[in-house]
C-alpha cells in the first residue's frame, strides 16, 4: 500500500472557484466509464487453502498477494449439523493474518468426500427436507459469525436431474440468510468441454440458481484422467458460462496446482528439477503427471483478465515458495499491467523463449510488442535478439540493422518488405520500421530465419519462441 501524501494548497477564493468551473470534467458516458476501468485492478486471485489437509504453518500463505482464501473443508452432516474441524485455530490464525492484508476469507462448505466418502449423498439427504436446510443455513451462519468470516462457497459435488431442486432451495435459503448478515455467497462449478455444451450437472443449473451466488469457480480441470487441465479447457469453460448469463466480473477460472494421474503437487515436481516449472508434462513414475506449468497458467490468467473476473488456485498449499511460485508471477503480471484500460490489454501480447518469459514494459523504455494495422506482430529488435544471445549493429544513415547469431546473418532495412538471409533476399509480410528511437521488426519472419520454430495462441495472444 502507498501512503497518500496531502499537499497544503491556499488560493484566492475567486481564483479558486473560476479554475473549478473552467476545469470542471464533462460529464461521463457509461461506454466511456467502461474504458476507463482498469481490469487488473478489480481481479480476484482467489487461493483454496486446505488448512485440515495439509500441514501447512498459516504464515507460508502469502496472503498479501491474494484478494480471498477459501478455507477447505467445513463439512455438513446429513441432519444440518456441522462436523467440528479438525485444525480451528488454523482458521482463526488464517482470519487474522489475511485480514491484515485486506483479504477476505471464505469457508467452503462440502467438498467432493469426508474420510475417503462421498459427500453427495449427505447433501442430498439434508437438502431433502425443509427441517435440516434451516438447520444447516442456521449453524453456518453462526460459524461464519464466530470466526469472522467474509461470507461462504457451496461445494455441493454434485446434484443431478433428481436433486437439483433441493440444490436450489439450498442456495436460495443461504443467499436470504446471508444478505440478512452482510456476507458473500459463491459457488464452484464444473468445466465445460465447448462453449454451448456442458457436463449434465451444469445444464440442470436455473438461472435462478445461478442467480443466488455472487459470483461462480469454474473448475476448469479433472476433465480426464491425464490431460486434466489443458488450455482450451479453460478457454471453453469461460466461454460456457459466459454464455449461461454469469457476468465477467462474477465469473472466476479455477486453475490446479495438481498433476493427474500421479497426484504429484507442483511444489514437489519444482522442487525434484527447476525446468518443470516452465513444462505441462513429466515422464514421472510410477504415473506420468500432466499439469500446468507456469507458462500456461499465465496464458489462462490472461484469458481470465480478458474475460472473467479473476482466477482461483486450486491449492494455495501446493505452489512453490521460490521464483517459480505461481502466485507470484500472478502479482508480477498484475503490478505490470494494473494500468492498461481494456482495450489496451486485448493488445497486449506475452512473449515466451525457450520457456523463459521476456518480459517488456512500458518503463523499461525497451518497447512493447504490438500488432499492426495488418495483423502482424512486430517486436522490439534489441531487446527481443538479446534475449537469445545475438549480436546486432544499427546504421543510422543507412537505416538497417544486421543480426549475427551462431553463423547467420540477417540484415533488416527500416520500411522495406524483405530482409537479407545470409545474402538471401527474403520477403516480409510486413515491413520493420521505426516507432519511438525503435526498431520493430516482424516477430515470426526475422526468428524463422534464425531457426527458431514459432507458435501463437490467439486466446491469451502469447507468442512461444
Amino acid at each position: 500500500m502507498t501512503a497518500a501524501v496531502k499537499y497544503k494548497i491556499i488560493l484566492p477564493l475567486a481564483v479558486l472557484c473560476l479554475v473549478l468551473f473552467l476545469w470542471a470534467p464533462e460529464k461521463i458516458t457509461a461506454s466511456e466509464l467502461e474504458q476507463s476501468s482498469r481490469p487488473a485492478q478489480n481481479f480476484k486471485v482467489v487461493g483454496y487453502y486446505s488448512g485440515d489437509l495439509f500441514d501447512e504453518p498459516v504464515e507460508r500463505l502469502r496472503t498479501d498477494l491474494l484478494t480471498h482464501v477459501v478455507y477447505a473443508f467445513l463439512i455438513p452432516d446429513a441432519d444440518g449439523s456441522l462436523i467440528p474441524l479438525e485444525k480451528s485455530d488454523k482458521l482463526k490464525e488464517l482470519v487474522a493474518q489475511a485480514h491484515q492484508d485486506e483479504a477476505k476469507v471464505f469457508i467452503a462448505l462440502g467438498g467432493y468426500s469426508y474420510q475417503g466418502i462421498p459427500l453427495v449423498t449427505t447433501f442430498e439427504k439434508l437438502a431433502a427436507e425443509e427441517e435440516s436446510r434451516n438447520f444447516l443455513v442456521e449453524n453456518v451462519c453462526r460459524f461464519i459469525r464466530d470466526y469472522d468470516l467474509d461470507g461462504m462457497e457451496l461445494n455441493w459435488e454434485h446434484p443431478n436431474a433428481e436433486t437439483i431442486g433441493d440444490y436450489e432451495q439450498l442456495a436460495m435459503a443461504f443467499r436470504q440468510a446471508l444478505d440478512k448478515e452482510g456476507k458473500e455467497f459463491g459457488a464452484v462449478m464444473n468445466g465445460a468441454w465447448s462453449p454451448e455444451q456442458g457436463p449434465e450437472v451444469n445444464q440442470l443449473m436455473t438461472e435462478s440458481t445461478l442467480e443466488c451466488f455472487d459470483y461462480i469457480e469454474a473448475m476448469a480441470y479433472d476433465q480426464s484422467e491425464d490431460d486434466h487441465s489443458p488450455l482450451w479447457f479453460a478457454e471453453t469453460s469461460v466461454a460456457y458460462w459466459l454464455n449461461r448469463g454469469i457476468s465477467k466480473d462474477n465469473l472466476i477460472l479455477g486453475i490446479p496446482l495438481y498433476a493427474r494421474p500421479s497426484w504429484l503437487q507442483y511444489r514437489h515436481l519444482v522442487a525434484e528439477n527447476r525446468s518443470y516449472a516452465y513444462v505441462d508434462y513429466v515422464g514421472t513414475e510410477p504415473l506420468v503427471s500432466y499439469y500446468n506449468g507456469i507458462n500456461t497458467i499465465r496464458e489462462k490468467t490472461m484469458i481470465a483478465l480478458r474475460k472473467a473476473g479473476g482466477v482461483m488456485l486450486f491449492d494455495i498449499n501446493e505452489d512453490s515458495d521460490d521464483d517459480t511460485s505461481v502466485l507470484a508471477m500472478i502479482d508480477e503480471l498484475l503490478t505490470r499491467i494494473r494500468d492498461l484500460s481494456p482495450e489496451e490489454l486485448q493488445r497486449y501480447i506475452t512473449v515466451i523463449i525457450n520457456g523463459q518469459e521476456l518480459v517488456f514494459s512500458k518503463e523499461s523504455g525497451l518497447g512493447v510488442p504490438f500488432i499492426n494495422s495488418e495483423n502482424r506482430t512486430l517486436i522490439p529488435l534489441r531487446a527481443t535478439m538479446e534475449a537469445i544471445n545475438a549480436e546486432i549493429t544499427y546504421d543510422d544513415i543507412q537505416k538497417t540493422v544486421a543480426v549475427e547469431q551462431k553463423g547467420n546473418t540477417i540484415t533488416i532495412s527500416v520500411n522495406k518488405t524483405s530482409i537479407i538471409v545470409n545474402g538471401e533476399e527474403r520477403d516480409m509480410d510486413s515491413a520493420a520500421i521505426i516507432m519511438e528511437n525503435r526498431v520493430y521488426v516482424p516477430l515470426r519472419a526475422v526468428l524463422e530465419a534464425l531457426g527458431y520454430e514459432i507458435t501463437w495462441h490467439e486466446s491469451s495472444s502469447t507468442i512461444y519462441v
